[in-house]
């Protein structure tokens, strides 16, 4: 006597199983069941004060630059030499180097900044104008 029941291979099994599976989760995120991103955007605002939280948080990574008004961009760097007979050449470019430079401003407008040292930016840089000094934009 011979059993003549017919079994599923495995592999069989295992793919109806992926298969179903990834078919719920599917259907979850059509349906929005599951969000389909972890994004601010669309994820829905409990909290009362999220709005206010999540608008200072995106105002502090990138939309103060656009809205900064101490805020320009170097165009020119000019050093001028005084030139002191009674002192080395290091010590005159120590003692006696001025740096004129000039900020166009994002209103448009022109600053001129006087620096007695190196200065730590270039032509290009996007700088901010902190008490009459440049700082980092």
């Amino acid at each position: 006597m011979t059993s003549n029941t017919n079994k599923t291979h495995p592999m069989v099994l295992v793919a109806a199983t992926v298969l179903t599976v990834f078919s719920v989760l599917g259907s979850a995120v059509v349906t929005s069941l599951t969000p389909a991103r972890h994004d601010l955007a669309q994820m829905p605002l409990t909290d009362p004060n999220a709005a206010s939280v999540i608008s200072n948080t995106l105002n502090s990574q990138g939309s103060t630059t656009i809205a900064c008004t101490e805020c320009g961009t170097i165009i020119s760097i000019n050093e001028i030499d005084d030139n002191t007979n009674d002192v080395s050449n290091a010590e005159r470019k120590l003692l006696s180097t001025t740096y004129i430079i000039k900020v166009k401003m994002r209103n448009g407008s022109l600053q001129t900044v006087t620096q007695y040292n190196t200065p730590r930016h270039a032509v290009g840089d996007a700088v901010r104008l902190q008490s009459g000094r440049l700082v980092n934009a």
